[in-house]
């Protein structure tokens, strides 16, 4: 985690049992005088408001702290939400305001709350950003990291995303802070000694490059951690400038992008009928939200993927500081992009503000290097490129073995010696094969985590693993076929399963 803020607990309200407590305790809460009858931790509020969780899941329930916050669920909607005074462990006081337990299992895990706050947000939004596929929890649970980030990259903070933000008309977009990443923003993410690029150095390059006015690029061979290091390192930006930044936005850009995607374009409108409304895309959005100023941070992942002229030809102009003025009207006016003038500026509905800290953090794979140079110098010059290279892997088996043993410490991932040293070899010749033609320790990651808990035959799981995730960041590159050639000539891999689907898959011949 990059930033010690408040965490987020989910709680379903999903039964008659469920409403009727929370409308009871919750919403209405309960008198100072019948919580003192049972316990000596009351919260200075009156009333109280108490929420509580059956003995089952005090592993969750030990993990809050006081502000942070509970999100309650009903039909498809977080309804909800109320920040944690305190939490104590008391059955007798979970008997007595919740008496409509069930299976003589009553709620002792007391959460004490402050006031709830209407969110009506649709639980997909939420979901969606933490990445779940089943659109509602299954019981009382943590909104993964993931979840919170994202929470924070769209909203700026949690506390913005439950109390609203009153920041948004009041944003600093004169106002260029300096940046001072830290390499604590990186933990989590493993640099091995052999590493090319060492936290410090990576962090001191970002800061550099940001301070500078650059908007940055980070290349590099898959799996390097290019997308999680942009998250990190945005994340840590705006909750240390939350004056000038109101959050993070994240994108990956795709051959069919067009300025729709990054500039906007003509859309029916909300209630308008068949009439048509300019809606902003990924870039403006970071600038204007619902007539208010704001400062969100872009990163566009696989930035390369994307028709660069085609998809950014407008805004080559704005990237270099100056404003434009697009072929669409707002209001019987022509739609204008400047940069900030003043500090405090009015909003007209046909304009955009570009505040001066703004900046795009992107990615692409150094796989890709084919299209770096099909980027026009005057796209190009407006970034800064740092490379995130992969570790270098040992010649020697045992070594490789210890190297990959670092990284799944790191993970969390329990794996024989044996494994260990059999993704390690797969590793070294996927990155020794053919020259700048490396992978990074992510698609190591999958591998073995794949392969750790499977009960199949060890080849036969290794195999399966390397053509679901290697091949895949193989399609398109020059002298694949060597790659291939090369893990088929592994005693751990299936030689005849490879040919056979990477001739298919990548459409790549060999030799006899």
């Amino acid at each position: 985690m990059t930033y010690d803020g408040p965490d987020i607990f989910r709680a379903p309200i999903g039964n008659t049992a469920a409403q009727e407590n929370f409308q009871n305790t919750v919403i209405t809460g309960v008198d100072r005088t019948t919580i003192a009858d049972y316990s000596e931790n009351i919260p200075d509020t009156d009333p109280v408001r108490v929420w509580g969780t059956k003995e089952s899941v005090e592993g969750t329930w030990s993990d809050i702290s006081p502000g942070d916050f509970l999100i309650f669920y009903r039909d498809g909607t977080y309804e909800y939400a109320a920040e944690v005074i305190e939490t104590e462990e008391n059955e007798a006081l979970g008997r007595n305001i919740w008496p409509n337990f069930e299976d003589d299992s009553p709620w002792l895990c007391i959460i004490y709350l402050r006031e709830p706050v209407e969110l009506g947000i649709d639980s997909s939004l939420v979901h969606d950003l933490a990445g779940y596929d089943i659109d509602y929890p299954m019981g009382f649970a943590p909104l993964n990291d993931m979840g919170v980030g994202g929470i924070r990259g769209k909203f700026g903070s949690v506390e913005s995303f439950v109390y609203g933000d009153s920041k948004t008309s009041s944003v600093d977009v004169i106002r260029e802070p300096e940046a001072s990443v830290p390499t604590k923003a990186l933990d989590g993410l493993h640099f091995p000694d052999n590493h090319g690029t060492g936290k410090e150095a990576l962090v001191e390059k970002i800061n550099d490059a940001f301070n500078a006015g650059k908007h940055i690029i980070f290349t590099g061979p898959p799996g390097t951690g290019k997308t999680e290091i942009a998250r990190r390192v945005s994340d840590y930006i705006v909750s240390s400038h939350n004056d000038v930044f109101t959050g993070f936005e994240m994108t990956t850009a795709t051959a069919d992008w067009s300025t729709f995607e990054t500039v906007g374009g003509y859309m029916p409108g909300e209630g308008t009928g068949d009439d048509l409304e300019f809606q902003a895309g990924q870039v403006l959005g970071c600038f204007k939200e619902r007539g208010q100023q704001r400062n969100d941070l872009l990163i566009i992942d696989e930035i390369n993927r994307s028709d660069i002229d085609k998809s950014f030809g407008q805004l080559f102009t704005l990237l270099s500081g100056q404003g434009i003025e697009l072929p669409f009207t707002r209001d019987d006016e022509e739609i204008t992009v400047r940069p900030a003038t003043g500090s405090d500026e009015s909003l007209e509905p046909h304009e955009y503000v570009v505040p001066s800290s703004w900046r795009i953090f992107a990615t692409m794979n150094s796989y890709d290097k084919a299209s770096l140079y099909e980027m026009s110098y005057a796209f190009m010059r407006r970034f800064a490129f740092i490379y995130i290279d992969a570790p270098e892997i040992p010649d020697e088996k045992e070594a490789q073995g210890r190297l990959v043993e670092e990284y799944a410490n790191v993970w969390n991932i329990d794996a024989d010696d044996t494994l260990l040293q059999d993704v390690g070899e797969i590793w070294h010749v996927l990155n020794a094969g053919v020259d700048e033609r490396r992978i990074g320790p992510a698609l190591v990651r999958d591998i073995l985590a794949h392969a750790s808990d499977s009960k199949q035959h060890r080849k036969d799981v290794l195999t399966e693993a390397v053509m679901s995730y290697v091949f895949p960041q193989l399609e398109g590159v020059r002298r694949r076929e060597q790659i291939v050639d090369s893990l088929a000539s592994l005693d751990q891999l299936h030689e005849g399963r490879l040919r056979s689907v990477g001739g298919d898959l990548l459409q790549i011949r060999f030799d006899e």
